[in-house]
């Protein structure tokens, strides 16, 4: 696979001031893992390749994380003609089940600082639902991450210096293009999508994701590549109708704009009379 499944309770790790670059570490032994076995055997010295830290530095990070549960660490030694006898680690990560993202491989070839790399992760990982968009301010992120804020702070300044991550209104987007965000259906991050580019030229936080009110706005808008000069695409009628936006959006907001409310009234009185139909059934 060309990618790595990442869960996002990785802002959860427990492994001291060394988080980020331990969540780096973790993720490049569950890049070289195989994903029918979940196990690894990366060598420290490739992890060290990878990384740019020193072996001993990969060995500290490797024990934090097995002391801390979030990888189970079999080691054999073997014996080798030149070598001698030979220390090999297998690694094995549980696989996400739920509430993760899609990492691109070639994010491990981008050279990034190895604090860093990992403090991307876990941006990525409080960002809204299949955006690269974090809607919080720098207190925030430091309580949703778990690092202190000054440590937050720095890390936030040193992405910005090197091009990672821009401000926008009241939080910070994610620039790097190696995150794919396909967790809902074609279409439906198509027309999400056409909706979040709209507020980014307007220069406003994009809306979070709502399956309902995108249900509701997919009976309408249902096809995604058409040119923004096609009066039957969203992108026409959003800058037809929404001149100016508010400093905060909702999707509720655009399916009033698009002139919608009926069909958002139908969806609800549907949802109603679904919940009605199941009263008494127990599953």
């Amino acid at each position: 696979m060309n990618y790595t499944v990442i869960p996002k309770s990785i802002v959860n790790f427990q492994t001291g001031n060394s988080k980020p670059i331990d969540i780096y570490v973790w993720a490049i032994i569950k890049c070289c893992s195989n994903h029918k076995t979940n196990t690894s055997h990366v060598t420290q010295e490739k992890l060290s390749l990878l990384t740019g830290l020193d072996e001993r530095a990969i060995r500290r990070s490797i024990k934090r994380l097995k002391d801390a549960g979030y990888l189970t660490v079999q080691t054999t030694i073997k014996e080798d003609a030149d070598k001698g006898f030979i220390r090999r680690n297998t690694y094995y990560i549980k696989p996400a089940s739920e509430n993760y993202f899609f990492l691109n491989n070639s994010f491990f070839q981008k050279n990034y600082p190895a604090k860093i790399a990992g403090f991307l992760l876990m941006l990525k990982a409080i960002c809204l639902n299949n955006t690269d968009t974090v809607q919080w301010n720098n207190s925030q992120i430091a309580k949703g991450i778990g690092l202190s804020r000054n440590t937050t702070t720095a890390l936030l300044n040193e992405c910005q210096q090197l091009g990672l991550i821009k401000p926008i209104d009241k939080g910070y987007e994610l620039t790097t293009d190696c995150f794919i965000n396909t967790s809902v259906r074609k279409t439906d991050a198509g027309i999400y999508k056409e909706i979040c580019d709209f507020c980014k030229v307007k220069g406003v936080a994009v809306p979070q994701w709502d399956k309902r009110d995108m249900s509701v706005l997919l009976t309408k808008y249902n096809a995604v590549g058409l040119s923004s000069t096609e009066p039957i695409s969203i992108s026409y009628q959003l800058n037809k109708r929404c001149k100016n936006l508010p400093e905060k959006v909702s999707l509720p907001y655009f399916i009033k704009a698009l002139d919608m409310q009926e069909q958002y009234r139908e969806v609800i009185e549907r949802d109603k009379q679904d919940k009605e139909d199941f009263k008494g059934f127990a599953f």
